[in-house]
């Protein structure tokens, strides 16, 4: 006999569906969901019952098979019918087309999800002529897990749907960041400019010795951090968070997508194009000045290996200050400081503004992780808002 617990825990049910084109999550489930009516495999099961019955029209399914490890549905869509293939993920990934960066997100995705003892569908799409569907186009995954699962559906009010953009380690990191700036802010206009002593007639203490120590400590925990933020842009699974994201023009559609934004910034255009993280110019803008926060702590190692010329590694670290001198170290250092806070001051203001205008809680997003976009929205660097 079946107790209620085992009969739980032998249920399969939709964890959670993760697109990585231009549909929704909730689209993604429907098109999964393509199945023959009355079906009694388990996981088509789940994922009918995970859209409650609102899956299209199947008008044609060809299971899988152990030599083609997908099945093919063809689904009635509106005025049109498209092909779903929905399977294996190996074999899915291989049987369509996706770009790479489409491709390593989901490898991620399943990977860490298979991790944690879940199954994971892949799903793609064609658009079907005649009787023949075209070139498969990868959508996303689907995570199924044994027993009950609450699936997290998207939070919705007044039109807009709460989209999950930044994750919790990088809010983290940037208020560190935020910090570790000031810190090294004020500690080094000291060093520059010593505002504050004791007059030099009488003890003036060991003040400059704290506040080097200071600026040291804050300095390797700046270098510490960027390290983190380094290893966080390679093994993130978030399209916002990849690394591909440091220079968003990798094609035509990326340079499409920028000459809007510039025409947007021209008042050539009403409207610019839509995105859920930074647009193409603010991409750019960032990674120009992650690039200068790194030569700027190499400047800084430059200047702090000069007291240990006799360890190889400070040595090493100290040789632009043979190429430019110490002075011309001191004021490259100086200068990427004020341009940095530049940055800063720029950087708040169009976040309060742009939050001001759009309403999409942009700022609170660095605090809580989401933004609110319309409803129906689809932006360039994400999935559809359903």
């Amino acid at each position: 006999m079946t107790t209620a617990r085992e009969s739980s825990t032998s249920k399969i049910s939709v964890v959670d569906s993760v697109p990585v084109a231009d549909i929704g999550r909730e689209t993604l489930l429907r098109l999964a969901a393509a199945s023959p009516e009355g079906s009694s495999d388990p996981v088509d099961q789940a994922l009918v019952q995970s859209v409650q019955g609102n899956q299209g029209r199947t008008s044609n399914f060809d299971p899988a098979t152990p030599e083609r490890k997908y099945s093919i549905a063809i689904v009635r869509d509106s005025e049109t019918d498209i092909a779903v293939m929905r399977g294996d993920v190996d074999a899915v990934l291989d049987a369509a087309h996706g770009h790479d960066g489409s491709r390593r997100l989901i490898r991620k995705g399943v990977d860490s999800m298979q991790r944690k003892g879940h199954r994971c569908l892949t799903v793609a799409t064609a658009p079907v002529t005649g009787n023949d569907p075209g070139e498969f186009e990868l959508k996303g995954y689907v995570v199924l897990g044994k027993g009950e699962h609450r699936r997290p559906v998207s939070q919705s009010r007044g039109g807009f749907t709460r989209v999950e953009l930044w994750p919790r380690a990088l809010r983290v990191q940037h208020w560190l960041n935020m910090a570790l700036i000031i810190a090294l802010t004020v500690t080094g206009y000291y060093i520059l400019d010593p505002y504050y002593a004791t007059p030099a007639s009488g003890d003036t203490g060991f003040i400059m010795g704290w506040v080097r120590l200071v600026h040291y400590i804050a300095g390797a925990s700046w270098i510490a951090l960027a390290i983190w933020r380094l290893w966080l842009t390679v093994t993130a699974k978030t399209r916002q968070m990849h690394r591909r994201s440091l220079w968003p023009i990798y094609n035509r559609e990326g340079l499409k997508d920028m000459w809007g934004t510039i025409q947007y910034y021209l008042f050539i255009k009403r409207e610019e194009p839509i995105h859920i993280g930074h647009n193409a110019l603010q991409q750019i803008t960032y990674t120009g000045i992650y690039a200068l926060c790194i030569v700027q702590m190499g400047t800084g190692l430059a200047l702090w290996g000069l007291a240990n010329q006799d360890n190889w590694f400070w040595v090493l670290m100290s040789y632009p200050v043979h190429w430019i001198g110490i002075a011309g170290i001191r004021l490259i250092h100086t200068i990427i400081m004020y341009v940095i806070w530049a940055f800063v001051v720029i950087h708040v203001y169009l976040a309060f503004r742009a939050d001001a205008l759009e309403d999409h809680g942009g700022v609170s997003a660095m605090i809580n992780g989401g933004v609110w976009l319309p409803t129906g929205t689809k932006p360039v660097d994400g999935p559809e808002v359903e």
